[in-house]
């Protein structure tokens, strides 16, 4: 699957790309909105894990306008909050939301039931590179 990870904080970021390439996955990094903007109208993502509150603005914000145009925009899209206020009612265009920390097992937890929904079958670690 192609991910792309949306944080302002780069060494989260660096953690969660790590995760996710050991779990078989392409990562593109991108560390603000407008970054994601427009790497997400110009390259299809299938998968989308956004941090809510940027320096530049809200992820909730960038990725609504992801939802209406792009390459992007059938993306599943996910949030990663620190905030424990926040819930369900404050996710509207996301298919889900995360409180941070994440975990390794979470994050494969995560995308696995993604890839299930979307009639996908899981990716095996290494399968892409010949490895396995």
């Amino acid at each position: 699957m192609q991910i792309l990870i949306l944080d302002d904080d780069h060494d989260l970021a660096a953690s969660l790309e790590a995760l996710v390439e050991k779990l078989g996955h392409a990562v593109t990094l991108a560390h603000d909105c407008e970054t994601a903007r427009a790497l997400a109208y110009s390259s299809p993502f299938d998968f989308i894990l956004a941090d809510v509150e940027l320096p530049d603005g809200d992820g909730r914000v960038a990725c609504e306008s992801l939802r209406s145009e792009g390459a992007s925009q059938d993306a599943y899209m996910i949030a990663m909050t620190g905030r424990a206020d926040l819930g369900n009612d404050d996710f509207a265009a996301f298919d889900g939301y995360l409180h941070k920390p994440i975990t390794f097992d979470l994050l494969e937890r995560v995308l696995a039931e993604w890839q299930t929904a979307a009639g996908l079958s899981p990716t095996t670690p290494g399968a892409a590179e010949g490895l396995i």
